[in-house]
């Protein structure tokens, strides 16, 4: 239930937000979630912090920590591409 309202609460402050990919396992114990923003005025910075909350969130509810391998972010396209930010993670 906590986790759960982490997870609320970032997508709260990420500025309409919208977790694209939800939490996805890869392999050797790597994990991915994706945020894409709602129209252009969203900050790829507000979508990467909710990324890296929810693999907090995700991993604290395993009783772990995360432990963030990489973070990446795509500014809107002038052509309709919308924001974006994933992290790549591990529970440690």
């Amino acid at each position: 239930m906590r986790a759960l309202c982490l997870a609320t609460a970032s997508a709260l402050l990420s500025g309409c937000a919208v977790p694209t990919t939800g939490v996805v396992p890869l392999s050797d114990g790597l994990h991915k979630v994706a945020y894409q923003g709602s129209g252009f005025w969203v900050t790829t910075a507000s979508l990467k912090t909710a990324a890296v909350g929810e693999a907090g969130a995700y991993c604290k509810a395993a009783g772990k920590q995360a432990r963030v391998i990489d973070a990446k972010e795509a500014q809107a396209k002038p052509r309709g591409g919308l924001p974006e930010a994933e992290a790549l993670f591990k529970c440690e």
